[in-house]
Formats: C-alpha cells, sequence, structure tokens
C-alpha cells in the first residue's frame, strides 16, 4: 500500500530545503579567514558607529528631548480641549503671513 502521506518517508524527516538553510548561516569569527574576518568587523564597527550617533542624539540632545516634550504638550492639550479647528485656523493664517513676508523679501 502506498501512503501519499507517509511520514516516516525520509524526505518528509529530513526535506531538502534545511540543508540550505544551515549554508545560509554567518559563520563565527573562530571559523572565518583573515580576509573575512576584516570585513566583519569592520562592518561590525560600522553599524556600532551608527547605532551609538543615533542613541547618542536621542539621549543627550537636551534641545530636542525638550522640543519632543513641547510637541507631546501641545497635542495633548489640542485633542483635550478639542481645538483641532481653531488650530487649523492658525495654521492657515501663519502660513498666509510667511507667504507674505517671503514675497516682500523677493520684491525688494
Amino acid at each position: 500500500m502506498d501512503d501519499p502521506l507517509d511520514i516516516f518517508d525520509p524526505k518528509h524527516i529530513y526535506p531538502k530545503d534545511t540543508a540550505t538553510k544551515k549554508e545560509e548561516k554567518t559563520k563565527s569569527p573562530y571559523e572565518m579567514n583573515r580576509q573575512e574576518l576584516r570585513e566583519y568587523y569592520r562592518k561590525k564597527r560600522e553599524e556600532d558607529k551608527i547605532n551609538r550617533t543615533v542613541n547618542n542624539l536621542h539621549i543627550r540632545d537636551d534641545y530636542v528631548r525638550r522640543l519632543e516634550n513641547q510637541l507631546v504638550n501641545a497635542t495633548g492639550f489640542i485633542n483635550f480641549h478639542k481645538l483641532e479647528d481653531d488650530f487649523k485656523k492658525y495654521k492657515l493664517k501663519v502660513q498666509e503671513v510667511n507667504n507674505a513676508t517671503k514675497k516682500e523679501k523677493t520684491e525688494t
């Protein structure tokens, strides 16, 4: 009897795709040669440098942190007091003023 779903068939127990997945794994630094190690550590150094820069910008920049807090407080205040329409009107007025000043600067 030939069962189409024979669970003890070796092709179901050991599928072909698992061998390729093992090959796709990155080697540990102990298994790499000198050229691969140089490349590995160069990439790791660049990634760490980027991570440190991003983390320092987020954590240590007080100006950005204060701006974030002001933005959160302002949006919370606007949402709590239901001032979305007034805020839109204010944005339009500010835009008109900015456009007027740009026109004055271009005329002079």
